[in-house]
Protein backbone atom coordinates (compact mmCIF):
# COMPACT_ATOMS: atom_id res chain seq x y z
CA UNK A 1 0.00 0.00 0.00
CA UNK A 2 2.99 2.30 0.48
CA UNK A 3 3.44 5.44 2.49
CA UNK A 4 0.57 7.51 1.23
CA UNK A 5 -1.46 9.11 3.97
CA UNK A 6 -1.11 9.01 7.73
CA UNK A 7 -3.44 10.02 10.52
CA UNK A 8 -1.90 11.50 13.66
CA UNK A 9 -3.82 11.64 16.92
CA UNK A 10 -2.71 14.77 18.76
CA UNK A 11 -1.59 18.06 17.26
CA UNK A 12 0.65 19.30 20.06
CA UNK A 13 4.41 19.73 19.79
CA UNK A 14 5.25 16.06 19.38
CA UNK A 15 2.42 15.46 16.90
CA UNK A 16 3.47 18.36 14.68
CA UNK A 17 7.14 17.31 14.88
CA UNK A 18 6.22 13.76 13.94
CA UNK A 19 4.13 14.95 10.99
CA UNK A 20 7.02 17.05 9.66
CA UNK A 21 9.45 14.14 9.93
CA UNK A 22 7.03 11.73 8.25
CA UNK A 23 6.41 14.14 5.38
CA UNK A 24 10.16 14.66 4.92
CA UNK A 25 10.62 10.89 4.73
CA UNK A 26 8.23 9.50 2.16
CA UNK A 27 4.72 10.02 3.52
CA UNK A 28 2.66 12.15 1.13
CA UNK A 29 -0.01 13.48 3.47
CA UNK A 30 -0.52 13.83 7.24
CA UNK A 31 -3.80 14.77 8.89
CA UNK A 32 -4.65 15.30 12.54
CA UNK A 33 -7.37 14.49 15.03
CA UNK A 34 -7.33 16.57 18.21
CA UNK A 35 -9.96 17.73 20.68
CA UNK A 36 -8.63 21.29 20.97
CA UNK A 37 -6.22 22.23 18.17
CA UNK A 38 -7.36 24.09 15.05
CA UNK A 39 -6.93 22.71 11.55
CA UNK A 40 -7.82 19.09 12.34
CA UNK A 41 -10.13 16.66 10.57
CA UNK A 42 -12.04 16.11 13.79
CA UNK A 43 -11.89 15.08 17.43
CA UNK A 44 -9.80 12.22 18.80
CA UNK A 45 -12.80 9.87 18.98
CA UNK A 46 -13.41 10.31 15.24
CA UNK A 47 -10.74 7.69 14.46
CA UNK A 48 -13.60 5.16 14.43
CA UNK A 49 -15.10 6.71 11.26
CA UNK A 50 -14.73 4.08 8.47
CA UNK A 51 -14.38 6.78 5.81
CA UNK A 52 -11.49 8.32 7.72
CA UNK A 53 -9.78 4.96 8.03
CA UNK A 54 -10.24 4.31 4.30
CA UNK A 55 -8.43 7.59 3.54
CA UNK A 56 -5.79 7.17 6.26
CA UNK A 57 -5.04 3.46 6.76
CA UNK A 58 -1.93 4.13 8.86
CA UNK A 59 -1.91 6.06 12.11
CA UNK A 60 0.47 7.30 14.79
CA UNK A 61 -0.27 8.74 18.19
CA UNK A 62 1.50 12.08 18.50
CA UNK A 63 0.90 12.59 22.22
CA UNK A 64 3.59 13.15 24.80
CA UNK A 65 1.52 11.59 27.59
CA UNK A 66 2.89 8.05 27.68
CA UNK A 67 -0.23 6.38 29.05
CA UNK A 68 -2.57 8.14 26.61
CA UNK A 69 -0.23 7.35 23.70
CA UNK A 70 -0.28 3.61 24.39
CA UNK A 71 -4.02 3.60 25.07
CA UNK A 72 -4.85 5.30 21.79
CA UNK A 73 -2.35 3.11 19.96
CA UNK A 74 -4.24 0.01 21.16
CA UNK A 75 -7.56 1.56 20.11
CA UNK A 76 -6.20 2.33 16.63
CA UNK A 77 -4.90 -1.21 16.20
CA UNK A 78 -8.22 -2.68 17.38
CA UNK A 79 -10.04 -0.48 14.86
CA UNK A 80 -7.89 -1.91 12.04
CA UNK A 81 -5.36 0.87 11.45
CA UNK A 82 -1.76 0.02 10.64
CA UNK A 83 0.40 1.35 13.49
CA UNK A 84 3.85 1.34 11.89
CA UNK A 85 7.25 1.98 13.41
CA UNK A 86 9.03 5.13 12.26
CA UNK A 87 12.83 5.23 12.23
CA UNK A 88 14.30 8.50 11.03
CA UNK A 89 17.06 7.91 8.44
CA UNK A 90 19.52 9.84 10.63
CA UNK A 91 18.96 7.36 13.48
CA UNK A 92 20.84 4.08 13.87
CA UNK A 93 18.85 1.00 14.85
CA UNK A 94 20.43 -2.44 15.06
CA UNK A 95 18.80 -5.07 12.85
CA UNK A 96 18.57 -7.31 15.93
CA UNK A 97 16.63 -4.74 17.97
CA UNK A 98 12.87 -5.20 18.22
CA UNK A 99 10.55 -2.21 18.14
CA UNK A 100 6.88 -2.46 19.08
CA UNK A 101 4.08 -0.98 16.98
CA UNK A 102 3.86 2.79 16.92
CA UNK A 103 7.40 3.26 18.21
CA UNK A 104 9.23 6.34 16.92
CA UNK A 105 13.02 6.75 16.72
CA UNK A 106 14.00 10.35 16.00
CA UNK A 107 17.14 11.81 14.36
CA UNK A 108 20.56 10.97 15.80
CA UNK A 109 19.17 8.39 18.21
CA UNK A 110 20.78 4.98 18.62
CA UNK A 111 19.15 1.64 19.46
CA UNK A 112 21.66 -1.18 19.97
CA UNK A 113 21.81 -4.89 19.28
CA UNK A 114 19.22 -6.99 21.04
CA UNK A 115 17.39 -4.00 22.51
CA UNK A 116 13.66 -4.59 22.99
CA UNK A 117 11.23 -1.66 22.84
CA UNK A 118 7.54 -2.07 23.57
CA UNK A 119 4.62 -0.46 21.79
CA UNK A 120 4.45 3.30 21.52
CA UNK A 121 7.96 4.14 22.69
CA UNK A 122 9.69 7.39 21.77
CA UNK A 123 13.47 7.41 21.39
CA UNK A 124 13.97 11.12 21.00
CA UNK A 125 16.73 13.01 19.21
CA UNK A 126 20.19 11.97 20.36
CA UNK A 127 18.97 9.39 22.89
CA UNK A 128 20.86 6.13 23.30
CA UNK A 129 19.32 2.75 24.04
CA UNK A 130 22.31 0.45 24.34
CA UNK A 131 22.48 -3.25 23.53
CA UNK A 132 20.11 -5.62 25.31
CA UNK A 133 18.24 -2.80 27.05
CA UNK A 134 14.50 -3.19 27.53
CA UNK A 135 11.97 -0.38 27.29
CA UNK A 136 8.47 -1.50 28.16
CA UNK A 137 5.40 0.02 26.47
CA UNK A 138 5.13 3.78 26.26
CA UNK A 139 8.62 4.69 27.45
CA UNK A 140 9.94 8.08 26.34
CA UNK A 141 13.72 8.46 26.21
CA UNK A 142 14.02 12.26 26.04
CA UNK A 143 16.68 13.99 23.90
CA UNK A 144 20.13 12.94 25.09
CA UNK A 145 18.92 10.29 27.54
CA UNK A 146 21.11 7.21 27.90
CA UNK A 147 19.81 3.75 28.73
CA UNK A 148 22.88 1.59 29.23
CA UNK A 149 23.42 -2.04 28.22
CA UNK A 150 20.96 -4.47 29.76
CA UNK A 151 19.01 -1.82 31.65
CA UNK A 152 15.24 -2.12 31.97
CA UNK A 153 12.83 0.82 31.97
CA UNK A 154 9.27 0.18 33.21
CA UNK A 155 6.18 0.94 31.18
CA UNK A 156 5.15 4.59 30.75
CA UNK A 157 8.36 5.96 32.29
CA UNK A 158 10.12 9.03 30.97
CA UNK A 159 13.91 9.06 31.02
CA UNK A 160 14.71 12.76 31.12
CA UNK A 161 17.37 14.52 29.03
CA UNK A 162 20.85 13.88 30.34
CA UNK A 163 19.76 11.08 32.66
CA UNK A 164 21.69 7.82 32.57
CA UNK A 165 19.90 4.57 33.43
CA UNK A 166 22.57 2.25 34.79
CA UNK A 167 23.34 -1.20 33.49
CA UNK A 168 22.46 -4.01 35.90
CA UNK A 169 26.07 -5.14 35.67
CA UNK A 170 27.47 -1.92 37.12
CA UNK A 171 28.52 -1.79 40.76
CA UNK A 172 25.70 -0.23 42.78
CA UNK A 173 23.10 -0.57 40.02
CA UNK A 174 19.63 -1.52 41.21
Amino acid sequence: MGKKSVLILGKGGFGVTLAELLLQNGWRQAAFLDDAAPGCLGKLADYIDPALQASYPAAFVGMGDNTLRVGYLAKLAAAGYRTPVFIHPAAVVSPTATLGPGTVVLPFAYVGAGAALGAGCIVNAGAIVDHNATLEAGVHAAPGAIIKAGAAVPAYAKVESGRVVASPWEAGAK
